[in-house]
């Protein structure tokens, strides 16, 4: 139907491309680059459940380090995840060190990760066509994008020979030689010459030729320009001043494309043309189609030379550049509310020893930093000291109601997690040894069937982790058996510790059961393990008289035999139920009450 004539060379300069010779080594290997694997090493299984997830309350830090929402999945895979090899785990920290001993290099891979967001929609653009002609087009826009990408990262290695990560020195060394390879400044030269191309294919000129009755019976196309078409009315053709490039009205769209409409205020899928109509408009859009790809015919060899080039390795990069990103952000974050991170030392795993100086907890950091506008929390989150070795692997945490307890507890698991994850660490100094899993059981929801109750459902959680746990395992356990009786809940606790001490573990038990943390002795002399039990207390401020009042609390957490009921007299007093306020209580309804009857 549409007959074509000799196309414009201008309009068209990919004949010339053709005939370059071009040097076909293909430097691109589409080996994947780990950044947070060194190469040959991988762990996939999940070491938080999604259950542990929520009781460490791990979501705050996960929105934190990913910065914006699309990558929160790839975060909390990395979080649950989280590894025990020392190699991986040192791998990560020095890429980290890297990024932050070299602020420009992180800029400028914050600019790549932006383009690799573009490469992936171009790359899955150029294979979901059935259409060669929108392959080829979308093929080169991955091409070009591929360009672009190597030459923002040749910019972000320029210059940086003393880094220490073997991660970014490898990813490096492919950018370097892929940058200075012939395969790759033939390919950042003919581009432009065919995006040119491409870009002067802007509308083609149809002449439609007429019977005696004005029906049209031939189609010839008369010119491909590199300027659209535009519709206007008649009137606006007449007075238009004389742009050849506008039309007297529209007359057909693509009959596949398809416009949203709003019906009883639901939006639907129409097609923009009659049925009858779009059987026409197609036959003629279908020639074009095979017209225009004709003249791209050309380009294919070109493009072909390319096949090697493969962006599957680039793609790759995107979550773990956003990984890096947000680390580095979150860490300096924190350091510009005036609180430390910094680089833990990795102990052997076996040798079951952390030792944390000013350790914090990060969520309570995030939650105040959200309330301030600008300056430091130094003054206002309060930091510990925590050892686990030889003189205390599990600690009975004992303490007034909200005195700290659970935020400490809290602070030691992410703590765990941030090391295990290759990230700094809430300290001003840390060393610590992996975990092979962090066992959490924080709270417990009520979901167990009436016949079950919540006893049944904490003593269903405390075996599942008993039947996972080992020697190398952190286990932490807050309030747990508060629902029970006093006497029930400590002598179920005391089985729970024991059998913490036979197997080993590092754990952190936060209780409310003196009697528990002074039975630490006897069980250390009865029970066999290395793991030994010590008291820890979540203290008051020195020189106070416990006057009942939330701060006397001075969240510190010390090691120290447990105070015993004089917190039991704090929390009567803060809520005004110690036998002298209630007595006040009582005299001054009396005497309210006298003062009305004797009037």
């Amino acid at each position: 139907m549409i007959e074509g004539r000799k196309l414009p060379v201008a309009s068209i300069a990919f004949n010339d491309l053709v005939y370059e010779r071009m040097n076909n080594v293909a430097v691109s290997s589409s080996e994947s680059i780990h950044l947070l694997y060194p190469s040959g090493t991988y762990e996939s299984a999940a070491r938080l459940s999604e259950q542990e997830l929520q009781e460490l309350e791990c979501m705050p830090l996960i929105h934190a380090i990913a910065g914006e929402r699309k990558y929160d999945q790839n975060m909390r895979s990395i979080i649950q995840q989280f590894t025990h090899d020392p190699s991986v785990i040192a791998y990560r920290l020095d890429i980290i060190d890297d990024f932050i001993d070299h602020p420009e290099l992180l800029s400028h891979v914050e600019k790549s990760n932006t383009i690799i967001d573009e490469m992936r929609f171009a790359t899955g653009k150029s294979h979901s066509h059935d259409s060669g002609l929108l392959q080829t087009v979308s093929r080169l826009r991955e091409l070009t994008i591929y360009v672009d990408f190597i030459a923002q990262m040749q910019r972000a290695f320029a210059g940086q020979e003393s880094l220490k990560s073997a991660g970014l020195r490898r990813l490096r060394d492919r950018i370097l030689r892929i940058f200075d390879s012939a395969d790759y400044k033939n390919l950042a030269i003919q581009l432009p010459k065919l995006q040119h191309g491409l870009d002067s294919i802007a509308s083609v000129t149809i002449g439609i030729n007429l019977d005696a009755q004005l029906n049209p019976v031939q189609a010839t196309l008369v010119s491909i320009n590199d300027r659209r078409f535009t519709g206007e009315s008649l009137f606006g053709k007449l007075f238009a001043g004389g742009n050849e490039y506008q039309g007297i009205s529209e007359l057909y769209k693509d009959p596949d494309v398809i416009e949203s409409i709003v019906h009883n205020t639901e939006k639907i899928q129409v097609s923009i043309a009659a049925e009858e109509e779009a059987s026409l408009r197609r036959v003629l859009f279908r020639d074009l189609k095979k017209l225009l790809k004709n003249v791209l015919k050309p380009v294919y060899p070109i493009i072909d030379q390319y096949l090697h080039i493969r962006c599957k390795w680039i793609l790759g990069l995107e979550a773990e550049f956003a990984f890096y990103i947000g680390a580095v952000k979150f860490i300096q974050r924190m350091r510009g509310l005036g609180l430390p991170m910094c680089r833990p030392a990795i102990l052997p795993m076996g040798q079951k020893e952390g030792r944390l100086y000013d350790n914090y907890n990060v969520n309570l950091a995030l939650r105040m930093s959200y309330k301030i506008d600008e300056g430091s929390l130094n003054d206002r989150i309060v930091s510990n000291d925590v050892c686990f070795d030889e003189e205390g692997r599990i600690f009975i945490l004992t303490g007034p109601n909200s005195g700290g307890k659970t935020t400490y507890a809290q602070a030691i698991g992410l703590t765990q997690v941030l090391m295990q994850c290759g990230l700094y660490v809430p300290c001003s100094r840390a060393e610590i040894s992996p975990v092979d899993a962090l066992h959490v059981y924080f709270n417990v929801e009520e979901q167990a069937a009436l016949e079950t109750g919540r006893l049944g459902v904490e003593s269903k959680r405390i075996g599942e982790i008993f039947g996972a746990a080992t020697s190398n395992s952190m286990v932490l356990l807050n309030e747990a058996f508060s629902s029970t009786s006093p006497g029930e809940s400590f002598y179920l606790m005391k089985d729970i510790v024991s059998a913490l001490k036979l197997l080993g573990v590092r754990a952190v038990v936060a209780t409310h059961l003196h009697e528990l943390a002074e039975s630490i002795d006897r069980i250390n002399e009865e029970v066999e393990g290395s793991s030994k039990l010590i008291s820890m207390v979540a203290g008051m401020k020195e020189a106070t008289d416990h006057g009942g009042t939330l701060s006397n609390r001075s969240y510190k957490v010390r090691p120290c035999r447990p105070q015993g009921k004089s917190f039991a007299m704090d929390i009567a007093r803060q809520y005004g139920i110690s036998f002298n306020q209630l007595a006040e209580t009582i005299r001054e309804r009396k005497a309210g009450s006298l003062a009305i009857y004797d009037k």
